[in-house]
């Protein structure tokens, strides 16, 4: 007889420690669950405000681009900018003021935001806006050691042309300029001397408003700069070549007092020794005027344009370079001048035939007060004794500029609202 013997072991009930374990192990995997979560929903809250950064740093950047070519300088450039990015993201005087930008271009305003910089004072072909860091804060995230993300965001604005020119006062001859004695002050844009510069002890140059002192050559070891100029700059090509003259095909020749005759072709004004109002319009000269006395021209919308003529004939002077039309101020005469706000010569008050070598002068107590646009590409600024210029919300390009005798003062400043447009102005994103 076979028997057979079974062994049977019987398994005991699961330990209580390891259910422990078992619900630790839930608990734990739900934490992890629940951390990762909103990491991700928390992100996304930041990839949300990183693009309204971004929206708000393409818009402040093309604010500033518009405000520029549209004839603002850089102060109000920064102002459109500051304003967008306020309205769009929220930034206040504070995170301006707190922001860094490494990255920044050449040019920042002084005293203001390394955040809003430019590639140049006076005519920048870049905008670069950073807009100031915004944290989000991410608590559950903080599990994992990340408590909150800043996000930022840049946008760079490249501008072909603009309406503003190069310099506010553009010396463009090629020979030497002697500014002697003479004091040039020059505000909202640069001064810029093609060919050499040359000055005695007193002569001074100061540039407010950001803008620049660029030369062609070196600074003069006589004299004060302010700021340091820029020396052996190239060249600047004339900012107006592309300018149309004045068309005069329409106006008739005039012989009396221009003061009473009106706008028309002059061979000389004929001013009186006394106030004198030109009417609104444009006045054609070709001859010599010599204005002296105690003659004061009030010249509101007019543009005074010198040229050169066969007899009595006007016509565009010699390729070659021809004396035409002259104006010289003396003793105490004074003009006031303002060029038209419309028409085909806004912004344009006094214009000289690209190849008029005429000069232009003021001596004794001979003073100018323009406003608008004063082009004499092959023409002189010759300032003696106490003769002046003040120029309001001008754009000044002359051949060649030259002071002599006591501290002869040309006085200016630039904004486009008033002046011609240089080029027609276009922007766009580059970053």
């Amino acid at each position: 007889m076979v028997s057979v013997r079974v062994r049977v072991r019987l398994l005991g009930r699961p330990s209580r420690e390891t259910g422990a374990a078992a619900i630790i192990t839930v608990l734990l995997m739900s934490v992890v669950l629940i951390g990762l979560a909103s990491i991700v929903v928390e992100l996304g809250l930041a990839r949300d405000t990183r693009r309204q950064a971004q929206n708000a740093a393409d818009a402040a950047a093309l604010a500033a681009g518009n405000s520029l070519t549209s004839g603002g300088t850089t102060t109000t450039a920064i102002a459109a900018a500051k304003n967008l990015a306020a309205k769009n993201f929220g930034t206040t005087a504070a995170d301006w003021a707190s922001c860094t930008d490494p990255s920044r271009l050449s040019y920042v305003a002084a005293g203001d935001t390394q955040c809003i910089s430019f590639s140049s004072s006076a005519s920048p072909s870049q905008v670069r806006v950073l807009v100031p860091f915004r944290p989000v804060q991410t608590p559950l995230g903080g599990v994992f050691g990340s408590q909150n993300v800043n996000v930022q965001a840049v946008a760079v604005v490249g501008l072909t042309g603009s309406a503003l020119g190069p310099c506010g006062l553009c010396v463009i001859g090629p020979g030497n300029h002697d500014l002697q004695n003479g004091n040039l002050v020059v505000a909202g844009a640069n001064v810029v001397f093609n060919g050499t510069l040359g000055a005695n002890p007193n002569g001074s140059i100061t540039v407010t408003g950001g803008g620049q002192i660029n030369l062609d050559g070196t600074t003069p070891n006589k004299g004060t700069y302010s700021p340091a100029p820029n020396q052996n700059q190239p060249a600047i090509p004339d900012p107006l070549a592309s300018m149309a003259m004045p068309d005069y095909s329409g106006l008739t020749a005039k012989t009396g007092s221009a003061c009473s005759a009106g706008p028309g072709i002059y061979g000389s004004l004929n001013l009186p020794n006394g106030p004198c109002t030109l009417q609104p319009g444009l006045y054609v000269i070709y001859g010599s005027n010599h204005v002296s006395g105690n003659t004061a021209i009030t010249a509101l919308g007019v543009t005074l344009y010198f040229v050169c003529a066969t007899g009595t004939t006007p016509r565009a002077c010699n390729s070659s370079g021809e004396a035409g039309g002259d104006l010289l101020m003396t003793g105490n005469a004074t003009l006031r001048i303002t060029a038209p706000a419309s028409g085909p010569t806004m912004g344009l008050a006094a214009v000289s035939d690209r190849n008029n070598t005429s000069e232009f002068g003021w001596r004794g107590n001979g003073t100018n007060t323009n406003t608008g646009t004063v082009y004499a590409k092959s023409g002189t600024f010759d300032y003696r004794g106490n003769g002046a210029g003040i120029f309001d919300d001008s754009l000044i390009v002359v051949g060649d500029l030259d002071f002599s005798g006591n501290n002869g003062t040309l006085q200016s400043t630039y904004t486009q609202a008033n002046n011609v447009v240089v080029t027609a102005p276009s922007m766009g994103l580059t970053q």
